[in-house]
């Protein structure tokens, strides 16, 4: 959690202070009889919810519940207002708060006009006014909705747009770095690996030519050796290089998951890996991603990645058609092979309504056999 998110909450609690005329309303007897206790308890309530969502509500993902957090709190405002008595249009600044901040912007005006609404049906029925003022409030009530409401648009437009500045610039320092390890693995090999071949040959040359037993033969050969040796570390070392980084095939793969019209969801939750690990799930991204553009027709993907007792385990699911299990194509036999290096397992199969999930799973302290991975990656 993010300290802006952290501290939003509690800012976002001040709004509380919006219901003093309840508390006005309870001090000076305005409400009487068995009104009071039903008043308290919808004061309460409406204070409840609010304070729920602020910290747990806002995270859900879809529109049910800030339909039903917005619906909730007119309701209990429109409550508050006949056990009063009174028309108090504070109670109604908070749903539109909530509405403006937690609705897409097209949605978020439709909720903005029935909560106005609703307060101009309060204002008509309580304020028991000459027609003069009471269309003079109903008039007011418009910039209160335009100010409340608005202003969370606005802030939500805003953090919005933070969040994907801040997204935009990791992504820009995750290319580069892949950039620049592509550039000295290019450099690496085009220096080292010719200086190295040339060693090489011009020693196997140089044994050739003298003869058996001569003075100095022996060391001749063992340059052979160490710069076969170096050489081949060299390319083992550019096969590292040029193995996909998680973070760079996480970036790609929300690249073209949203180019193709697909909304992904990502989290990621590993931490450190060794290369070889981070490689092989990085080809795991790589593939699933590749299916979910080509063959699902999804709307929505999430990639999820985190450790469970121990294991790391990346799980890809979208919500497309649902498809019969078929046999394994090339890429899926080609992950299993990969994980098997590693210990892992590789599970592929359609949900039982819609969808499709594939989840690989890696021991958090798997060893690769020497080489494996750097001799695949470098086919």
């Amino acid at each position: 959690m993010s300290l802006g998110e952290r501290w939003g909450r509690y800012v976002a609690l001040t709004a509380l202070a919006l219901m003093w005329p309840a508390v006005e309303a309870y001090l000076q007897g305005i409400v009487r009889g068995a009104a009071v206790p039903i008043f308290g308890v919808a004061a309460v309530v409406y204070s409840v919810v609010y304070v729920w969502y602020c910290f747990s509500g806002f995270r859900s993902h879809g529109l049910a519940v800030p339909s039903a957090t917005v619906g909730a709190l007119t309701l209990l405002a429109v409550a508050l207002d006949h056990l009063s008595g009174q028309m108090s249009a504070n109670y109604f600044l908070i749903p539109l708060l909530v509405a403006g901040f937690s609705f897409p912007p097209r949605r978020a005006l439709i909720g903005l006009g029935l909560v106005g609404a609703t307060t101009l049906m309060e204002v008509i029925l309580l304020a028991r006014l000459p027609i003069a003022e009471l269309v003079l409030q109903a008039v007011l009530v418009l910039p209160g909705v335009v100010l409340f409401g608005g202003s969370a648009m606005v802030l939500r437009y805003l953090l919005d747009t933070l969040s994907q500045l801040r997204a935009a610039r990791a992504e820009i320092a995750q290319h580069a770095a892949g950039q620049e390890r592509y550039r000295i693995a290019r450099d690496l090999h085009d220096l080292l690996g010719h200086s190295l071949s040339l060693i090489t040959l011009k020693g196997e040359l140089a044994t050739r030519l003298l003869p058996e037993g001569v003075h100095g033969a022996d060391e001749v050969r063992d340059i052979v050796v160490l710069s076969r040796d170096a050489l081949q570390q060299v390319r083992e070392a550019v096969s590292g290089y040029r193995q996909p980084t998680l973070a760079t095939e996480l970036t790609a793969a929300r690249v073209a998951l949203q180019a193709a019209g697909i909304e992904v969801d990502v989290k990621q939750s590993l931490g450190a890996l060794d290369r070889e690990t981070e490689a092989v799930l990085g080809w795991v991204v790589r593939e699933a991603t590749t299916n979910v553009i080509r063959h699902s027709g999804a709307k929505h993907c999430g990639i999820t990645l985190n450790r469970i007792d121990g294991r790391l385990q990346v799980e890809v699911l979208n919500d497309g058609w649902r498809v019969p299990q078929a046999p394994a194509g090339n890429g899926l036999r080609g992950l299993d092979e990969r994980l098997a290096l590693l210990g892992g397992t590789l599970e592929a199969a359609a949900l039982p309504e819609a969808g499709f999930r594939l989840r690989a799973t890696i021991l958090g302290t798997a060893h690769p056999q020497p080489n494996a991975i750097d001799a695949e990656a470098s086919r």
